[in-house]
């Protein structure tokens, strides 16, 4: 790609984006809340604000970093860590094609690092850069110009965000990167797993938390979070430090902090495919089939052995009729779903379970 076309694919933001652009919906990441609440306000590096401000410049470009771990053998117990940037001011149609796509680095393994923010801070050292402003060449007006880049999102799997976020994860007393919900024991002492029921009426053992209302959670804010890391890193003792990580369930400030342009944790989003394709419509054909942790034996919802054998032969047997565009072929649900991925499970929950059950 030369490079006036791809100087022209960049102005999707400032030219095709801003005309086409409704107000009050949301059709790109530009109309999201967090970026349109950088606007007009000062490009902060560290503790210092800078003259200018934030995607003032029709030039200025919305960046954001993902990392995660993947097997590059076939045994699993090896993995390795790469580190992307990606270029939101390209067309939603090409910002994430392989040639658009920014390798700033591997972590090599074998094991998920220790401290990823070793590895990290190379880029964050560019990035700090970037956001001052550095000298750059627009290939359409034949100038010269200051080329300021701003990281708005970072994302990856729940693992992969809580170490960008130096937070204790999904299986901490505090596991939501979100908001301040607690988890309590499952009544079972040999089981150290927590959970986080919507009601405690219920459990055994006395808790503070007696209701969640899931409209009205205890969200987390950029202040206190930031707040609550400075103080863990504030105490000198290691069990200290451990005590105040467990109860918040964050263990340090991040160094992607030191980026104004970032939120904590607004910027961090949840992964959709683990959320729902991995975890939400597996569990519920668990539930569905009756092997949900022995947790749901006699429920209204659990379909009859046979019935449910009935909803997989049909599930497979619909692969016949789908189109291959919309997908792999669907396994057998009732049979076993070890054999299923994020992919299958998209194509039978959406187009063959609102008919099959």
């Amino acid at each position: 790609m030369s490079s006036h076309t791809y100087t022209t694919h960049l102005q999707y933001h400032a030219d095709e984006h801003a005309k086409t652009h409704i107000p009050r919906k949301t059709t790109d990441i530009f109309d999201g809340l967090h970026y349109c609440t950088l606007l007009g306000k000062h490009v902060v590096v560290g503790n210092q604000h800078l003259a200018h401000h934030y995607f003032s410049d029709h030039h200025d470009i919305a960046l954001s970093f993902a990392t995660n771990g993947f097997a590059p053998f076939k045994k699993q117990k090896q993995t390795t860590w790469i580190l992307l940037v990606f270029n939101y001011n390209l067309p939603p149609d090409k910002r994430f094609q392989k040639d658009n796509i920014l390798c700033v680095g591997i972590i090599p393994g074998p094991k998920k690092p220790q401290d990823a923010d070793l590895f990290i801070y190379p880029l964050m050292q560019e990035l700090l850069k970037l956001a001052t402003g550095v000298s750059a060449y627009d290939a359409l007006s034949c100038s010269v110009f200051a080329l300021c880049a701003s990281l708005i999102t970072a994302f990856g799997d729940i693992p992969a965000i809580s170490m960008l976020m130096h937070m204790k994860g999904h299986n901490a007393l505090r596991p939501c990167q979100m908001c301040g919900i607690q988890g309590i024991r499952i009544p079972d002492l040999r089981n150290k797993t927590l959970y986080v029921p919507l009601s405690c009426h219920n459990h055994p053992t006395p808790t503070d938390i007696i209701k969640y209302h899931p409209e009205r959670l205890p969200l987390c804010l950029h202040d206190s979070f930031i707040v609550q890391a400075e103080a863990v890193e504030s105490v000198c003792m290691e069990t200290q430090q451990e005590e105040l990580a467990k109860a918040s369930g964050i263990k340090g400030v991040p160094l992607l902090s030191a980026l104004g342009s970032l939120r904590f944790p607004q910027s961090f989003p949840y992964n959709f495919m683990y959320l729902i394709w991995e975890n939400l419509i597996p569990n519920l054909v668990l539930f569905w089939s009756s092997h949900f942790k022995g947790m749901d034996k006699g429920q209204l919802y659990v379909l009859e052995p046979n019935i449910w054998q009935v909803v997989g032969s049909t599930s497979a047997e619909a692969s016949k009729m789908i189109p291959l565009s919309f997908g792999a072929s669907i396994p057998d649900p009732a049979k076993d779903c070890s054999y299923f991925t994020s992919s299958t499970w998209s194509v039978w929950s959406l187009f063959v379970a609102p008919t099959v059950l």
